[in-house]
């Protein structure tokens, strides 16, 4: 099997990932009223935010190995990371601008963004080392806690 990306490109990948994801809910908690979602948004933007610093973590452990990236150029970076931003899309402009949102629709957004982490972090578990994909196990299990936090907290307004 060939290998796309090194350890180091993964987690560069991931670590995007999760910055964004945590942009994402501190911007969603800023356009909401309601105190029950300004405190879901604001619990997850936290476990976002520590999803980073594990990976980042991770990061220089394996740094401390003297890895090498597969894509070591500044180019092929910015390629990365419109990749993974391709695999999980957040319309930032529409998020942005839009000044009025309903709750269904906000939760949906949130429920579409968990979805499609998990599925880049099961994308990409076959690349990540063995001794690693129990940090990734972790990450996973918890974005699925938040995917049935959000869709819990969904039921609870129908």
């Amino acid at each position: 099997m060939v290998k796309m990306f090194s350890s180091a490109d993964l987690l560069e990948m991931a670590i995007h990932l999760e910055e964004e994801s945590e942009k994402f809910y501190k911007i969603l908690e800023s356009k909401v009223e309601k105190e029950d979602l300004k405190r879901l948004f604001s619990y997850l933007a936290v476990q976002e935010h520590a999803h980073a610093i594990t990976f980042k973590e991770i990061y220089r452990e394996i740094e401390k190995e003297g890895f090498v990236s597969a894509y070591p150029d500044e180019e092929a970076n910015k390629y990365l990371h419109a990749w993974v931003n391709s695999q999980v899309f957040i319309d930032w402009d529409e998020l942005t601008k839009k000044t009025v949102w309903n709750k269904e629709e906000i939760l949906d957004l949130a429920i579409r963004l968990e979805k499609d982490s998990l599925l880049f972090y099961y994308e990409v578990e076959p690349f990540i080392p063995e001794k690693d994909r129990k940090i990734l196990s972790e990450i996973i299990k918890q974005e699925k806690d938040h995917l049935y936090q959000l869709t819990e907290f969904k039921k609870g307004m129908i």
